[in-house]
């Protein structure tokens, strides 16, 4: 069967959102019902929740980086099935075991067969694009993971509702279809299935690098904004629980609020051009992120909070765009790129779900937001300095 390159574009461009979107709804499923099942199958506190939730974006972070020198000789679709099939044998595994060190082993092996996804699906959708195309294709991406982990939040709670191990079961059956969406459109699609390994596409089409040293910033705020994104999703339902005394749906319906905003940011930022190639307003994210969260440690309602996930959702999905953005533009090794771009949002990711654990466990939610809040602050405050030193030195 024949399609033109721009026929193949448009159906590979649906094929990988829709991927995506599914992808991320159920890891998202998963790593929200892991924090109920912790709790409620090994009885573990806050920071021992905070301790293994950490474990698979640890080993996500490990295999991205050892893998990376590998990944680029392999096709990307073939990574991704590899990932997916792995994630399912994990969440299985977790689902079943009764003893904690099989669940530790578990989330590790998840995070591991993880590192093979989204590095592999950025550096696949974005092959070739730059500018405003870039932009598009970027933009299209993040909306469809962001709706997914925001549509997860509220099917999470529900399903814990049932059974902690309910959304498990379910996540089984979604890695399934999306395994087969790939292999069905790569069976297809000729030039889904012709796509090369990076390696072999850089060699055949001799490209030159032109990156932009502002990626460097934006990864800086990736770290801070996700080591909040991880205690939003990983210590706020504790909170919610313990403090606030709302439902696991309701904490659900909270936490979707912040998932809808993300997503509409992502709509917006993906017709806009504004931000692209000016650090000031990749300085002024990190800045809001911080007075958001100095002004939600005196929040006691869960309303206020949901105003609080309003503007987080934003400011997340706009230093996640910086930092894909930047981090892509220019660059002749993309997925190598996207490594470095979800080392760091992981490393934010452990940071805030074990140190927010702890911090939680041993003072109040509150605190930690101050002091998420106060590191926040001192982080961008060395990036304008560098920044500043910089540009004297250009002069």
């Amino acid at each position: 069967m024949y399609f033109s390159p721009q026929k193949t574009d448009t159906i590979q461009f649906w094929v990988l959102n829709i991927a995506s979107f599914l992808a991320q709804l159920t890891i998202a499923m998963v790593n929200l019902a892991l924090v109920y099942h912790l709790r409620q199958v090994f009885s573990l506190g806050a920071d021992g929740i905070g301790l293994a939730a950490s474990i698979s974006p640890a080993t996500y972070l490990i295999f991205c980086i050892l893998l990376a020198p590998y990944t680029i000789h392999f096709r990307p679709r073939h990574l991704v099935q590899l990932s997916l099939a792995g994630m399912a044998v994990a969440v299985l595994l977790f689902a079943t075991t009764k003893s904690l060190p099989v669940a530790y082993l578990a989330l590790a092996l998840y995070g591991g067969f993880m590192s093979l996804l989204w590095p592999q699906i950025e550096g696949w959708f974005s092959r070739g694009k730059e500018g405003a195309s870039l932009n598009r294709v970027a933009n299209a991406f993040n909306f469809s993971w962001s709706f997914g982990v925001g549509v997860s939040s509220y099917i999470a709670g529900l399903l814990v509702e049932l059974s902690t191990t309910m959304p498990f079961y379910v996540s089984l059956l979604l890695f399934a279809v999306v395994f087969l969406i790939i292999f069905i459109s790569s069976a297809l699609v000729p030039g889904i299935r012709a796509v090369q390994s990076e390696h072999l596409d850089n060699k055949v089409n001799e490209k030159v690098d032109q990156s932009t040293p502002l990626r460097f910033y934006a990864w800086t705020g990736i770290i801070a904004l996700y080591s909040g994104m991880s205690i939003i999703l990983t210590i706020f339902p504790l909170y919610a629980q313990d403090v606030l005394k709302i439902s696991e749906s309701e904490t659900g319906l909270l936490l979707l609020i912040r998932g809808v905003a993300t997503c509409l940011s992502f709509l917006a930022l993906g017709r806009l051009e504004f931000w692209h190639f000016k650090k000031r307003y990749i300085f002024l994210v990190q800045i809001l992120f911080a007075v958001s969260c100095l002004l939600a440690t005196g929040f006691t309602k869960p309303l206020p909070y949901a105003f609080f996930f309003l503007v987080f959702g934003f400011l997340c999905a706009f230093a996640y765009d910086q930092s894909m953005f930047h981090g892509a533009s220019g660059s002749i090794n993309r997925s190598q790129r996207m490594i470095i771009h979800e080392v760091l949002l992981t490393i934010g990711t452990i940071l805030g779900a074990v140190g927010g654990g702890y911090i939680y466990e041993k003072l109040s939610f509150s605190r930690l937001l101050f002091i998420v809040a106060l590191a926040a602050l001192v982080l961008v405050g060395i990036e304008m300095a560098v920044a500043a030193v910089w540009q004297r030195r250009k002069r």
